[in-house]
């Protein structure tokens, strides 16, 4: 088997009382968490409570306007620019996605002329490994199930041996396994769902819940974006 050695590099994310408006008001408000380097952190709650918007604020993609967030001990917003190499973004649908259209096989092309010096197809076929994940190359990532346009997603990504994976809108067993997995060898992974599964380790794992936005207070109007 390829090795991934010495593992990832995972980073420590903290955030404090850290809040976001969107073009609909509060996006969330008040979220403090502390995600130790090769911990799986996950944010959860109701439609509507502001999941994909604290994931992309914690990789360093949305505006805060309170708070403060520190990844890998670099502040966001005075070191932004380093938190957003640090952190990468497997999906956060409709910001981030893979297009169904493409065959597996040029998504990979494509990953190799975009994702950065680290990665390469050894690195690839490494993950694909670990994960004991191999894709079919030659169809397109729309004609596979869900669960492998997802792992197809999380492999391609953690190939680039980012400090920190984010990943919206987990549902299916195998990508909980997979992502277990990549927390095992020392990355740092920030999942949402809808649904916590039942056996997530409270041990390994930090938990965010967010409130219904019909409970959660609002941030005053007025304030800069």
């Amino acid at each position: 088997m390829a090795q991934l050695s010495p593992g990832f590099a995972g980073v420590e994310v903290v955030a404090r009382g850290i809040s976001a408006r969107g073009p609909r008001g509060c996006a969330f408000d008040g979220v403090s968490a502390a995600i130790a380097a090769g911990q799986l952190g996950v944010v959860t709650g109701p439609s509507g409570s502001g999941r994909t918007s604290l994931l992309l604020a914690l990789a360093g993609r949305m505006r805060l306007v309170a708070g403060v967030l520190a990844v890998g001990g670099h502040r966001v917003p005075e070191q932004g620019r380093r938190v957003r190499e640090l952190v990468a973004i497997a999906r956060a649908e409709p910001a981030v996605s893979l297009d169904p259209e493409l065959p597996v096989r040029e998504l990979i092309r494509e990953r190799l002329l975009i994702g950065g010096r680290e990665i390469d197809r050894t690195a690839i076929e490494a993950v694909f490994e670990l994960l004991e994940f191999q894709p079919p190359q030659d169809i397109p990532l729309g004609e596979l199930r869900p669960d492998q346009q997802t792992l197809l997603a999380v492999a391609l990504t953690a190939a680039e041996r980012p400090g920190a994976l984010v990943l919206d809108d987990v549902t299916t067993g195998p990508v909980w396994s997979a992502l277990r997995t990549l927390t095992e060898w020392g990355l740092t992974v920030l999942a949402a769902t809808d649904e916590l599964p039942d056996d997530l380790d409270p041990e390994t794992t930090v938990v965010i819940e967010l409130a219904h936005p019909a409970d959660r207070d609002q941030l005053p109007t007025g304030v800069a974006e």
